[in-house]
């Protein structure tokens, strides 16, 4: 089955023909031709008693809202892009086959396993007939073969081992709104891949372009918001409603603008004055203090999806040897580091870590001099990352281990660092196992030429047998965090810094949802049910 890009339709205009013709008409205009008095006094009483007024066009709603700056592209299924505004733009702006393990019968109408056996499965989706991409394209499943191609062959894809399970992508039916998924091996979390659907039609058929398409903004959206522009520059982000979006609930405010905040100070004054309704965060020092002060807004904080750790790598020269990384581990000084790279004390979720060793390391001095200093790497893009990175080659030096940081970006370092050797630790986030793909995806044998899930290419057979017995369903989700746990603590080739907690802040503005779900972790992704309220009021439900 092969799969075709809609090719784009170029108008042919003619307004050359026209501009070679005027010369020829106007080089003899002749005299104007005369008009009597009578009829212009009739002109000129009918063009004052005829003109009626426009009508008033109903005012554009907006809310304003602040989240963390854009750090990278909008694709949310790279490593080097995720972010929580990356995830709220993700909830709003693209289709998705299930919703928080429910079917989403907006995009797809049916879901099941239709063959299967030990050793494979296939899963028909049937999409349905109405959806369709913000430019009118019907949404098909060809969108579900791009995601699938991207998935299993790009460098930095989060956690892709359910992906590179599926052996083919087959569309068939009316419009290509039947799907046939073949999977080469069992996967019982099966319902937790094609969500984020991209627009395929506007896309590389092969996915060639799957990490770099979305850098600048989404081609098109098949959500409640579609994503209008993105301005790094003024640090702003504006999702306008959908008017193509066919399901139901569609959003209830014309635009919504995302504000890149970064000063406590300048948040507190843009609350108070009602400029934003509502703030996601990364707290300082005293945000929360601060925030709680100001009347008419609730505050919550909430702990987010991801981790700043460290991946040790297996293929560096350095750290090859699993008593060379349990040694760089005992030097870590995870509440320092942490302190370190948030910036603050308050409101920190220092990682579980055993305290650093007294004793003088041997064996990566050793191995440093015979070599080359031991490079750490961080997304320059990414100022925790980068405090982190610093810090911790200023600790190694004066243990005695050569060591400097690599400034690069998250897609260099996936792609060519770490398989390369030529990184030995990468400083990044690393977003949770949210199902047994995730797990499995964290032991899976990663491919020779880039990293993805595995980061730090630990491989053997015990850690890919785990990895398939997780996929098909062999373990609990629970259960299956504990294994992966216990392997990547045993090779010492993950060692985790902090978990991301963020503040929550609803002013006034808006009315919609329960206020409890808008200040849990689904924040902004419920803004399709938002609507503008009163501004200097107290955050209000919208009446039943």
């Amino acid at each position: 089955m092969q799969f075709f890009s809609t090719p784009r339709l170029t108008a042919v205009a003619g307004a050359a023909l026209l501009a070679l013709a005027l010369p020829a008409c106007a080089a003899d205009p002749g005299p104007p031709p005369l008009v009597q008095q009578e009829e212009l006094d009739r002109l000129d009483q009918s063009a004052t008693t005829t003109t009626t007024p426009t009508e008033a066009r109903p005012e554009r709603t907006e809310i304003q809202v602040g989240a963390e700056p854009l750090r990278g592209g909008l694709n949310p299924h790279l490593l080097s892009d995720d972010s929580s505004v990356v995830q709220f733009i993700a909830d709003l702006a693209l289709p998705s086959a299930y919703l928080d393990g429910a079917l989403n019968n907006d995009v797809v109408v049916g879901a099941a396993v239709r063959a299967t056996s030990p050793a494979a499965m296939t899963v028909r989706y049937v999409i349905n007939p109405e959806a369709q991409w913000s430019d009118g394209t019907p949404l098909t499943g060809a969108d579900f073969a791009y995601l699938w191609r991207g998935m299993s062959t790009t460098a930095g894809a989060i956690d892709p081992a359910g992906y590179l399970a599926v052996s083919n992508v087959r569309v068939s039916g009316p419009a290509g709104k039947t799907v046939d998924v073949d999977f080469s091996t069992r996967v019982e979390d099966w319902q937790s891949l094609f969500n984020y659907l991209l627009p395929s039609h506007l896309l590389a058929a092969d996915a060639s372009d799957f990490a770099t398409a979305a850098h600048d903004g989404l081609p098109a959206s098949g959500g409640r918001f579609m994503l209008q522009s993105v301005d790094r520059g003024r640090g702003t982000i504006t999702l306008n409603r959908n008017d193509r979006f066919w399901g139901d609930n569609p959003a209830r405010v014309d635009v919504l603008t995302i504000n890149a905040v970064r000063d406590t100070t300048q948040i507190a004054d843009q609350l108070r004055s009602g400029q934003l309704g509502f703030v996601d965060k990364i707290p300082e020092e005293t945000t929360r203090e601060v925030f709680e002060l100001i009347p008419g807004t609730q505050t919550r904080l909430v702990d987010g999806p991801r981790t700043l750790g460290l991946t040790l790598s297996t293929t560096s020269p350095l750290l090859s040897s699993e008593d060379a990384r349990k040694e760089l581990r005992s030097l870590v000084d995870v509440p320092l580091l942490a302190r370190l790279a948030a910036g603050r004390s308050s409101e920190l979720v220092v990682a579980d870590h055993e305290l650093p060793t007294d004793e003088e390391p041997t064996v990566l001095p050793a191995r440093v001099s015979e070599n080359r200093s031991l490079r750490i790497a961080a997304d320059a893009a990414d100022p925790e990352a980068s405090a982190a990175a610093r810090s911790l080659a200023d600790l190694l030096v004066q243990r005695g281990v050569q060591a400097r940081v690599v400034s690069t970006d998250t897609l260099s370092v996936v792609s060519t660092g770490l398989p390369s050797g030529s990184v030995d630790v990468f400083v990044h986030w690393e977003p949770a196992a949210a199902n047994l793909n995730d797990a499995a995806s964290r032991v899976a044998c990663p491919p020779q030429d880039y990293r993805s899930g595995n980061l730090a290419g630990l491989c053997s057979p015990e850690t890919d047998e785990l990895a398939g017995d997780i996929l098909a369903g062999a373990y609990t989700l629970a259960d299956a965090r504990d294994k992966v746990d216990e392997v990547l603590t045993g090779q010492a080739v993950w060692v985790p810094l902090l978990h991301e907690r963020r503040i929550i802040v609803l002013g006034s503005g808006i009315v919609g949802t329960d206020p409890e779900v808008m200040l849990r972790e689904d924040g902004l992704s419920s803004a399709a049910g938002w609507r503008v309220g009163p501004t200097g009021a107290a955050p209000a439900q919208e009446p039943e």
